[in-house]
């Protein structure tokens, strides 16, 4: 009976840990437009918060990935919203993103915001919030099925909704 606890015991160590589902922290960034974006303010939206840099190579490559995710899902109640980091004052940043032909909403952010979102392992950071406000996946990187595994969560969080 011992060696059965101990062995459940063992297996039950070597499992991956499951993503923490969590309430998104708010936020109140300034976009590239002069504005403000403020959680509150997608509300019933899905919303796709990419932590990047524009000296990032895995970033940049998936540029175009994320234009067309942008695309495909504008209309279905998604909000694809880049977080610029480290890179240069807004004009800068605004030229980058004119130059590569960056479709989607950009906000600055900040260290504070990193911090809230625990996105301090490197860039880009991706998660995906559901339209109540709930972290349902963070992602870590550029990964061989980013995208595939975004639209998932996406249509699962557009499903419950």
């Amino acid at each position: 009976m011992l060696t059965a606890l101990l062995m459940s015991a063992g297996l039950a160590a070597c499992r991956e840990p499951l993503a923490e589902v969590r309430a998104a922290p708010s936020f109140d960034l300034p976009d590239l437009a002069g504005g403000k974006v403020s959680l509150t303010s997608l509300k019933g939206r899905v919303v796709v918060l990419d932590f990047w840099a524009t000296w990032c190579g895995p970033c940049l490559k998936e540029i175009p990935d994320y234009a067309e995710f942008w695309h495909k899902n504008q209309g279905r109640g998604v909000e694809v919203i880049g977080v610029v980091f480290d890179s240069g004052e807004p004009q800068e940043i605004q030229d980058f993103v004119r130059e590569n032909r960056i479709p989607y909403r950009q906000l600055l952010g900040d260290d504070k915001l990193q911090d809230i979102f625990g996105a301090n392992q490197g860039f880009p950071t991706t998660f995906v919030i559901d339209g109540q406000g709930t972290i349902r996946t963070k992602i870590l990187g550029s990964t061989p099925h980013k995208f595939e595994k975004l639209q998932q969560t996406v249509d699962a969080a557009l499903a419950a909704h």
